[in-house]
């Protein structure tokens, strides 16, 4: 292999100050994966998408902000539906 064609070790890390060019890159980066934000060019903070974090972290006593309440509780309401719908034994 040529050295331009040799694939990264570590994903692509963004910057906080270009945040504002990136924020779909490193939303989409984030979805596969640990992604790493710098600030003042050293790591501050590690991203995990809710699905990556509960694969790495499956803890169903952890806490929700306030205002992520409404969304997780409207979530957990729409499966619980699917299940029940998918469980209903009247169903045809």
């Amino acid at each position: 292999m040529r050295p331009d064609h040799i694939p990264p070790i570590q994903a692509r890390r963004f910057d906080v100050e270009t945040l504002h060019d990136h924020a779909f890159s490193m939303a989409k980066q984030a979805d596969n994966g640990p992604t790493y934000l710098r600030h003042g060019g050293k790591i501050a903070y590690v991203l995990l998408t809710e699905r990556v974090f509960d694969e790495v972290w499956p803890d169903q006593r952890r806490a929700w902000a306030i205002d992520e309440l409404p969304e997780h509780h409207l979530q957990m309401l729409m499966q619980a539906h699917d299940v029940a719908i998918e469980d209903d034994p009247d169903e045809e």
